[in-house]
């Protein structure tokens, strides 16, 4: 459970109280505003990053896979050999995962039931990229549950970025590179692995949220 925290008028907390489906406990400010407290059952929140052996899903094979959870804490890390591409030097360019480094690995389908069951077991699904990585997902039946929220981190920095520009045309693709160093965001060790970029995905998403906190009056939503 996680306490939320509103100041506003009696009838601006009791609405948004309600929108929790709780009762809230008020009390009243010096400022003549009232103070409300009330706790909602916090949501179950989980970050994740592919590393594939290239764009199409129907082609290319799921290589590494890292899931952290809204703290930052790792759930699942895995490294896999694919069971029909032997080269992949394109992909490789860009993740640093080689061939030769994923000789013998076990397949990911070793691990699917349990990804499945972490993924579909959420409320929320952070991705960077959301189209490209739930295609994957899908096409190894590994994807979320049909009520999970599945929140594009790219979109919702590149929206923010055309709002801030005043440019509502500005949501094309940016790299997580990119929106993680404006953010002021400090990679750990190398910037292309699953876990380091799962993390990063996760600070670009809280960054945004942390923006958009501050045009409403409540302090505390997510623990």
């Amino acid at each position: 459970m996680a306490e939320v925290r509103v100041t506003g008028t009696e009838d601006e907390i009791e609405l948004i109280a309600r929108s929790f489906g709780v009762a809230p406990r008020m009390q009243r400010r010096r400022d003549g505003l009232m103070a409300g407290y009330f706790e909602v059952q916090t949501p179950k929140i989980i970050c994740l990053d592919l590393e594939t052996t290239g764009p199409n899903p129907v082609e290319d094979e799921i290589v590494a896979i890292a899931i952290v959870d809204w703290a930052g804490n790792v759930i699942h890390e895995g490294r896999y050999g694919p069971s029909r591409k032997e080269l992949w030097q394109a992909a490789s360019e860009v993740n640093g995962v080689a061939p030769n480094n994923q000789i013998d690995l076990p397949s990911f389908f070793d691990d699917q039931v349990k990804i499945r069951e972490t993924l579909c077991g959420t409320d929320e699904v952070i991705v960077y990229n959301a189209p490209r990585v739930m295609r994957f997902l899908e096409y190894n039946d590994a994807s979320t549950s049909s009520g999970t929220r599945v929140t594009d981190a790219m979109y919702e920095y590149c929206h923010w970025l055309g709002k801030a520009n005043h440019d509502s045309n500005c949501l094309a693709q940016i790299e997580l590179a990119d929106a993680a160093a404006r953010i002021g965001y400090a990679w750990k060790n190398s910037p292309h692995g699953t876990v380091t970029n799962a993390l990063a995905c996760l600070a670009v998403q809280k960054w945004i949220e942390g923006r958009q906190r501050k045009n409403t009056k409540i302090s505390e939503y997510r623990a």
